[in-house]
């Protein structure tokens, strides 16, 4: 019997050949043949199965939800009614963020979750209970060996909390300080202005030393968009961040972060992401979206037309888990026009801010959840990413640092 599986459908739509291509050819590594005709699926002596509204005796049968028989955004669709593959399409597509209800995102237009379980990754246990079905019935099938990867991403949104700024902000930070009182702060900014002291924020090399030791893959996300309310970042010709930008690069991997306003003025994406080509020497191909604004569809399709190629902002900026269901990078399906896009999402399961801010835990409680999280990722041999901010592992985020350094356990 060959290694490869044929799966017999009514009808065949974009929506159920991006979900069999991703359980099938990218989770399982195996090789397929989709089949509408009932007879031949009858004849066929190889490993199959029947996605459709018909039932055939001895065989694996899976009954076709009509979300992946449709063209259209149904506002309806209740999840629990559907089967293995329609929870699996759910989830990877995103529908229930095209519903656009009011109180599921916050005044960023950020979503912020349903009632649906986001603590495990769903997808991979659908696609893992999957294979355990078929190898019962197929034992000489044989699927791909996942392995557990880890990726630490980084956003940087300030190299630097007090260094290389233009003489106007340096002194109007200053004077801010002596007339509030703060002077602890005062001092702080002017020994680093000194050189009597680090500035608090470069913390790179710290994060350098810990991913060689530990041998982790990590990125470095760029806030190169211009200074705006939203988007405070050093300027994007500051040459002292061009070379902090060049020695990253020998150790770690640089990405676009998207400004806030690049979401209102969508030709602001491509004057960013040729900024730092021009300063990294290097074509962009990575992308996270500053404040974790990702709007469907706009924000994929803007990545797409602008040659991003992996996008790392599938995450929540208020609670922690698994925003897609899903541990394993993915390609989008595009719901607005239904097709499959060559956009490959990575999604991440915790942030810093999160843990701290929004979910107000103790370092004690964060590494606790992010042990939990990483577990998770382990027992279905996913790919556990987080994001940590260079800026937070400071003084101001007292501890802190045990929590960055527990996700190397």
């Amino acid at each position: 019997m060959s290694n490869y599986i044929v799966i017999f459908t009514e009808k065949r739509t974009n929506r159920i050949d991006y979900i069999i291509d991703f359980i099938f050819k990218d989770f399982s590594g195996i090789a397929y043949k989709i089949i509408t005709d009932r007879n031949e699926f009858i004849e066929c002596k190889s490993a199959k199965i029947n996605l459709s509204h018909l039932f055939f005796d001895d065989e694996i049968n899976f009954n076709i939800d009509d979300i992946l028989l449709e063209n259209d955004i149904n506002e309806v669709i209740n999840y629990d009614d559907l089967n293995e593959f329609g929870k699996c399409f759910f989830w990877l597509s995103r529908y229930e963020e095209y519903t656009k209800k009011p109180h599921l995102f916050d005044e960023h237009n950020r979503f912020l979750g349903s009632s649906l379980d986001y603590s495990s990754p769903i997808v991979d246990i659908i696609c893992l209970a999957l294979q355990h079905k078929i190898k019962a019935k197929y034992p000489n099938i044989i699927f791909k060996e996942r392995h557990f990867e880890q990726i630490n991403t980084h956003d940087v949104d300030y190299a630097w909390k007090y260094l290389y700024h233009s003489p106007k902000i340096k002194m109007g930070s200053l004077i801010k300080k002596l007339i509030k009182g703060n002077l602890k702060a005062f001092k702080q900014q002017l020994n680093v202005l000194l050189g009597k002291e680090k500035d608090p924020y470069d913390t790179f090399s710290y994060l350098e030393e810990l991913a060689k030791r530990k041998k982790i893959k990590t990125i470095f996300f760029w806030l190169f968009g211009d200074y705006s309310i939203f988007d405070k970042n050093h300027f994007w010709k500051n040459k002292q961040q061009q070379k902090l930008i060049a020695t990253l690069s020998k150790w770690a991997t640089i990405g676009i972060h998207p400004s806030y306003k690049s979401n209102e003025n969508l030709d602001l994406l491509a004057t960013e992401i040729n900024r730092l080509e021009m300063i990294s020497g290097v074509e962009i191909k990575k992308s996270r979206q500053h404040f974790i604004k990702l709007h469907f569809p706009q924000t994929y399709q803007q990545l797409l037309i602008n040659g991003i190629e992996e996008d790392y902002t599938m995450g929540f900026a208020n609670r922690i888990g698994f925003r897609a269901g899903t541990c394993t990078p993915f390609k989008w399906f595009d719901l607005s026009t239904n097709q499959h896009t060559l956009l490959t999402i990575y999604p991440f399961v915790a942030m810093d801010v999160s843990l701290k801010n929004y979910l107000q835990l103790s370092p004690k409680e964060a590494i606790e959840e992010v042990s939990r999280l990483k577990h998770e990722v382990k027992k279905v041999n996913g790919t556990f990413i987080t994001l940590f901010h260079q800026s937070n592992l400071t003084e101001n985020w007292s501890n802190w640092k045990k929590v960055y350094e527990s996700i190397f356990d």
